[in-house]
């Protein structure tokens, strides 16, 4: 059974045959090597657990402990070429967001009530929507969503519910009660609709950050949610670089 470790330490991960022969860690920094290039693919964490899905595996890794935990995935869908994601996939962009192997929509998160750890997979191209317990190793079948959430946005888990945020064509927040696994709409903040938004775990309260154009500035704003209300509140506004800055390109308006 993994038990994630509160102590707070920068994790470096990488290929051993790729890491410079000068690069030694200290305390701070502790060096873990993973095989082939797991280190660079999209990955999940929760309360210091990563998760990092591969073609046909699950890996679940803790740094503290050096545990690592593969469970088998199957075969990943071969839907690149199909006619229901050829609809909205580009590649271009695929790119440049943090996509999972098979087009899979995934979370991982811990269920506060067992204690257990959950990983959570979705695609509505087959109508296949799956939980696993990492404690029984088994996939088993979830409820459809209300709603189809896309494949370029993370998830992440607060207070034992996994969150989606989707923003096209209409802007959406997904999430799962990982105990009841049972959905809920989530109401989005108002000024919420910027052209790039991502949720994340700030000091186990979830937030929300959204970037926008005002007076010729990129512009960032941050919310945080109080549960149980799910009460929003702004707790940052920054402002970034003008439209004009070099860095202003395609791509400017992704961030996360």
């Amino acid at each position: 059974m993994m038990n994630a470790q509160t102590k707070t330490k920068i994790m470096v991960g990488g290929d051993r045959n790729l890491i410079p022969p000068w690069f030694k860690g200290d305390e701070e920094v502790e060096m873990v090597y993973l095989q082939f290039d797991v280190a660079s693919r999209p990955s999940l964490s929760c309360d210091g657990l990563v998760c990092i899905p591969v073609p046909g595996w699950v890996n679940v890794f803790d740094p503290s402990t050096g545990e690592l935990l593969r469970f088998s995935s199957g075969r990943d869908p071969l839907i690149a070429s199909r006619p229901p994601i050829a609809r909205y996939a580009n590649f271009y962009l695929d790119c440049i967001f943090d996509v999972f192997p098979g087009y899979w929509r995934m979370g991982f998160g811990r269920d506060d009530v067992s204690g257990s750890y959950k990983i959570v997979r979705m695609c509505w191209e087959i109508h296949l929507f799956e939980i696993l317990d990492v404690n029984i190793g088994r996939w088993q079948k979830l409820s459809p969503p209300p709603y189809e959430i896309g494949y370029r946005r993370k998830s992440t888990c607060v207070n034992g519910s996994i969150y989606w945020v989707e923003v096209s064509p209409h802007h959406k927040l997904l999430a799962l009660d990982l105990h009841t696994q049972e959905w809920r709409d989530v109401g989005l903040p108002l000024g919420a609709l910027g052209k790039s938004c991502q949720v994340a775990n700030l000091e186990n309260r979830l937030a929300l950050a959204a970037t926008y154009i005002e007076n010729n500035h990129w512009n960032v704003k941050i919310w945080s949610v109080e549960a149980p209300e799910e009460t929003w509140s702004m707790i940052y506004s920054i402002r970034l670089f003008p439209l004009d800055h070099p860095y202003n390109n395609l791509c400017s308006s992704l961030w996360f």
